[in-house]
């Protein structure tokens, strides 16, 4: 969460709110190799629409601020994450909930401004919508035509992926759990990562889930047991 406080976000008190949320979650994982990190992101997502291999990440920027030009933003663009590699760069646009909260306008504010810094470094650029999703469907690629300081013309096909912070959460749960079966001490490290960045999430109410199908002990419920629930329930109150 150390982002959050020397980015200026929290001004040196702890908000439960999005961009604690993102710096908590990211944190943690920008310390695990790049090859872990990846797959959980790669993972996480609704279409695999990421390269199998990421190459070296150089950098990582929470809350950078562009030049808004050809936006229609007045003073700047601010993404909240920016992940550099070597061959491709990927913006994050991080959302506090799961539904309903992304939209177009700002996506396409982002790309703009992401052009307007990097234009002249020609990679290719992957946009991920995290959380706040109006649907889980595939979206088109995203075209972007814009002119270089040279004056020549730029056109760039950016690659729209999704994710939300309930499958972020059930990827980096299940790496923590086969981590753990391991037993390796190599991997100690790592396993203490994941479980601090499972707690980031219970923070900000995301919770790791055990489905019924999953429970390992026997549970009879039959009309008898819930009606005496409900009866003693109600005595209760």
């Amino acid at each position: 969460m150390i982002s959050y406080f020397t980015r200026n976000k929290g001004k040196r008190e702890l908000k439960i709110c999005e961009d604690s949320l993102t710096a908590s979650v990211f944190d943690c994982l920008k310390y695990l190799p790049t090859s872990m990190f990846w797959e959980i992101l790669q993972s996480s997502l609704y279409q695999k629409k990421l390269p199998i291999v990421p190459g070296q990440l150089f950098d990582i920027i929470f809350w950078d601020k562009w030049n808004a030009s050809g936006t229609t933003n007045s003073k700047y663009v601010e993404p909240d994450v920016l992940l550099r590699f070597t061959e491709f760069d990927v913006i994050i646009e991080a959302k506090r909930y799961d539904k309903n909260q992304q939209y177009t306008q700002q996506m396409e504010n982002q790309i703009q401004g992401y052009y307007n810094e990097f234009a002249e470094d020609d990679k290719d650029l992957f946009y991920i919508m995290l959380g706040g999703l109006h649907s889980t469907k595939n979206q088109d690629n995203y075209k972007l035509s814009i002119k270089l300081e040279s004056g020549l013309p730029l056109v760039k096909d950016v690659i729209i992926c999704k994710t939300d912070w309930t499958k972020i959460l059930t990827v980096v749960d299940n790496y923590s759990t086969k981590i753990k079966k391991t037993n390796l001490p190599t991997t100690d490290s790592y396993s203490r990562i994941l479980d601090d960045c499972i707690s980031a999430f219970a923070l900000h109410q995301y919770y790791k889930k055990e489905w019924l199908s999953e429970i390992k002990y026997s549970l009879n419920i039959n009309e008898g047991s819930l009606k005496n629930y409900f009866n003693y329930s109600l005595k209760i109150k």
